[in-house]
């Protein structure tokens, strides 16, 4: 009998042979929002440029001349978002315009697209989320909790209902890599720290 492997793996592309510079494939660099879209940030001579490939026409990436700091795609549309210091950006790729544009207060660290049109954004001190629709700006989520203090911020989660949300940070302690997330209840209003280096929600029916 043939064994069932939990998981298959397939390489649909390697980033070098559509012209990614190896030095440009990290986590400081690309970003990988969703299967749809990969999107790398890379400097030639004094000229920055990010460079957004479609994983259904991978061989012809789209590359711009744009200075930012980071750069997240939009998981289902050709929309992406740019941070340059603290002044935050939403452009349509198609339609070459500018859709949103904010300045934080605060530095951002960490930020990821958590739906199709809200960006999850975590600062040193708090958590917002930010939505395409509208002409609103960033809203205050909750604070971040003391436990993840001085930690490195790796990832950001929510369910599907943006009622849970979740931060996750690294830091180094004793030789070793410490795993720090906090969970946060909405309709509660409450956190719960927790160790552990990644998590994921899932809707699950009893």
């Amino acid at each position: 009998m043939t064994e069932q492997l939990p998981i298959k793996f397939l390489e649909h592309l390697q980033l070098q042979n559509v012209g990614i510079n190896v030095a440009n494939i990290g986590f400081s660099s690309l970003t990988m929002e969703s299967d749809k879209f990969i999107c790398v940030r890379e400097k030639v001579n004094d000229t920055a440029f990010v460079i957004m490939i479609d994983m259904t026409d991978p061989n012809n990436p789209i590359k711009r001349p744009i200075t930012a700091d980071s750069a997240i795609m939009n998981p289902a549309s050709k929309v992406i978002a740019l941070k340059a210091g603290k002044t935050l950006q939403i452009f349509n790729i198609e339609l070459r315009s500018r859709m949103k544009t904010y300045n934080m207060a605060e530095d951002c660290i960490f930020w990821k697209w958590v739906s199709v049109n809200t960006i999850g954004i975590v600062t040193e001190t708090s958590v917002y989320h930010w939505t395409m629709e509208s002409d609103s700006h960033p809203v205050k989520m909750f604070d971040r909790h003391q436990s993840l203090q001085g930690c490195q911020i790796i990832n950001y989660r929510t369910d599907e209902s943006l009622q849970w949300l979740l931060v996750i940070g690294i830091q180094a302690q004793e030789g070793r890599v410490v795993g720090r997330m906090q969970l946060y209840s909405i309709e509660r209003k409450v956190s719960q720290p927790i160790e552990g280096h990644a998590a994921a929600f899932t809707q699950f029916k009893l």
